[in-house]
């Protein structure tokens, strides 16, 4: 096992131990707070259709799926009638 194989080892380890520090390392104080203002706080609604954050970049999507999707659809039908 050369020089490169142990660095290998050494780097994998080190990233185990970070892990294995994170997953069970004690809560910092903030976090422990933020929790009990989340679930104390009332139910949140959606955001309407079209209208999601533009960092929500996930949600926009899906709502221009579902737009492209509803349209298809219209144009299909008005085509299908005489």
């Amino acid at each position: 096992m050369g020089m490169r194989g142990l660095l290998i080892v050494v780097v994998l380890v080190g990233l185990g131990v970070f892990y294995f520090h994170q997953k069970h390392g004690t809560p910092a104080p903030g976090q422990a707070e933020a929790t009990v203002s989340v679930t104390a706080s009332p139910a949140l609604t959606p955001a309407p259709r079209g209208q999601a954050s533009e960092h929500n970049y996930m949600k926009r999507a899906i709502d221009r799926a579902k737009d492209v999707t509803e349209q298809s659809r219209a144009r299909t039908q008005a085509d299908q009638n005489p």
